[in-house]
């Protein structure tokens, strides 16, 4: 408690001032933690749940290929009309079968786009966003989804 430019505990009100912005700093770095710690729960989620409709629509269909595959989790994971579905397959192809070399397409780039969509805050997910800020949705989605889907 301040009085006079003195605190209670003999410390002048400056050093308390400062004690008091450290505290704060403190108390909003757990809530930043604790807010990453949701992120990755919720991004887990959206890759076990992604990966159950895979399961289904494999079983449903075992003779279509990996992209009628992947558009059909799309649509039903995001409840997107077929259209919207395949608008949201050919960003995943341009953004991660194209870039930085040619490669196919697999379950695990529909899955983070869909992640880095639905779970992102909108600043870690903006254009303001630094590389580092998206690897551990990359890190959960390597450890959920098999390659070789």
């Amino acid at each position: 408690m301040e009085f006079k430019g003195k605190t209670t505990e003999g410390r002048s009100s400056r050093d308390a001032l400062l004690h008091d912005e450290d505290q704060l700093e403190d108390t909003l770095r757990r809530f930043n933690f604790l807010a990453a710690l949701r992120e990755r729960k919720q991004i887990r989620r959206v890759c076990l749940d992604s990966l159950r409709i895979y399961r289904q629509v494999e079983a449903e269909m075992p003779q279509s290929s990996r992209m009628e595959r992947y558009l059909r989790v799309v649509e039903r994971r995001s409840n997107a009309d077929p259209r919207a579905a395949s608008k949201i397959i050919r960003l995943v192809r341009e953004e991660f079968a194209q870039w930085p070399a040619e490669r196919p397409l697999n379950f695990r780039h529909v899955v983070q786009i869909i992640a880095v969509t639905d779970c992102l805050k909108s600043e870690v997910a903006g254009a303001e966003s630094q590389a580092g800020d998206v690897d551990f949705v990359f890190d959960i989605i390597s450890e959920v989804i098999p390659a070789y889907l």
